[in-house]
């Protein structure tokens, strides 16, 4: 990109200092202001990826992914302003991916039966039998449509039927109204209703 050498000290970076300066920065060739950035976002990416997944050393490493990511395409962010957003969507995106990759049981979310999600299967002495494979592919289908969710309603999916969190730990942790949680959670359900539908009626 031929961006010229230019040199900042770490410490002369602020956290505070405005995401659109640190990527400006960076663009000219400054790699101390994507170390800032780094720092700033840390414990973010870190505490959204640990809600969703649940396994601190897997957090971990989706966090260092993450920030790969970011560095690889940052260039590509047409406006800097947007970038903590931008940066949020990247890592549930990573997390939906590990989960798929890695064929995790996601916790709970053979209960969004319970909402009408679960597919039809071999009723046997009045319970519902299906077969590892079908529960697998169940699975891949499902977390594959939840990571094409819109962020907010992709996230209230997440942390209520993967991570099990009450709508109250949900709200405290989105800074939302419990009120709120309760609308979007219904609304994301839907929503993944209508995206799954062909898995029962096709």
């Amino acid at each position: 990109m031929g961006r010229p050498r230019t040199r900042t000290k770490l410490e002369d970076l602020d956290t505070r200092t405005d995401d659109g300066a640190l990527i400006a920065r960076w663009r000219d060739g400054d790699m101390e202001a994507f170390k800032a950035l780094i720092a700033k976002y840390s414990n973010l990416v870190a505490s959204i990826a640990y809600n969703i997944l649940g396994d601190a050393h897997v957090a971990g490493d989706v966090t260092q992914e993450t920030f790969l990511k970011v560095y690889r395409h940052l260039e590509h962010l047409e406006d800097p302003r947007k970038f903590k957003g931008w940066l949020c969507s990247i890592v549930r995106t990573t997390c939906v991916d590990h989960l798929r990759k890695e064929r995790i049981h996601p916790a709970s979310l053979e209960h969004i039966a319970e909402e009408g999600i679960e597919p039809e299967g071999e009723v046997i002495g009045g319970g519902l039998r299906q077969t590892s494979t079908e529960l697998e592919e169940l699975r891949e289908k499902i977390l594959s449509t939840v990571g094409r969710l819109p962020r907010i309603y992709q996230q209230i999916i997440l942390l209520r039927h993967l991570r099990r969190m009450s709508y109250r730990e949900m709200g405290d942790f989105l800074g939302l109204p419990v009120a709120t949680i309760e609308s979007r959670l219904y609304r994301a359900r839907l929503m993944l209703k209508e995206k799954l539908q062909d898995l029962y009626f096709s």
